[in-house]
């Protein structure tokens, strides 16, 4: 099949794809599922992983219309790919009529060697991210009322409780178990 563009990483396009793998993993649990139940619930599935061997080269053939020859072209290249890698968001990726959204770059690795010359060839792994979108949901919450009170309980429920005779400070009343324990043993007053 031939192209009509040049793959693309998040805008960053390539001169050639030499190859692409592409790796679709999941979970099955290892413990036994009952009869009669799915085990479709239990199969968890792992990100896409795309691996992509590409080149870039100072004198483009393929997208030569696109993409001008120039001598600091895989310098510049190399660079645009670092600063993609810095920022750390999802890009799209897409080649020969595949798209692969959400893609997040785990590694490049871009050799330079006497053979290539003024080229050179990437090597570029991806990995798909999951994005989520959520829902809000109003719940309506009421308590049980109980016994022959009909009071609330539940933890919304205050105790209420009164001391014998004379009402004491709150803030005197509340202490730690340490700290209680440290005055019975005389080390606070």
């Amino acid at each position: 099949m031939l192209a009509k563009q040049p793959a693309s990483l998040g805008g960053f396009e390539f001169d050639a794809i030499i190859k692409r793998s592409e790796t679709m993993t999941c979970d099955v649990p290892e413990y036994a599922t009952e009869e009669g139940y799915s085990i479709t619930d239990n199969i968890c599935l792992k990100p896409r992983e795309l691996e992509i061997e590409a080149i870039i080269t100072n004198s483009p053939v393929t997208w030569a219309e696109q993409h001008a020859a120039s001598s600091s072209r895989v310098e510049t290249m190399v660079e645009e790919l670092r600063q993609l890698w810095l920022k750390k968001t999802p890009v799209s990726f897409t080649a020969a009529g595949d798209s692969y959204e959400n893609m997040c770059i785990t590694s490049i690795t871009a050799p330079r060697t006497v053979e290539d010359g003024s080229s050179t060839r990437l090597t570029i792994k991806l990995k798909q991210a999951s994005i989520n979108s959520t829902d809000m949901a109003n719940i309506s919450v009421k308590y049980i009322r109980g016994g022959t009170s009909k009071k609330n309980t539940g933890a919304g429920q205050k105790s209420s409780s009164s001391t014998s005779g004379t009402q004491k400070d709150e803030k005197a009343t509340k202490s730690s178990i340490l700290c209680s324990g440290a005055k019975a043993i005389g080390l606070f007053k």
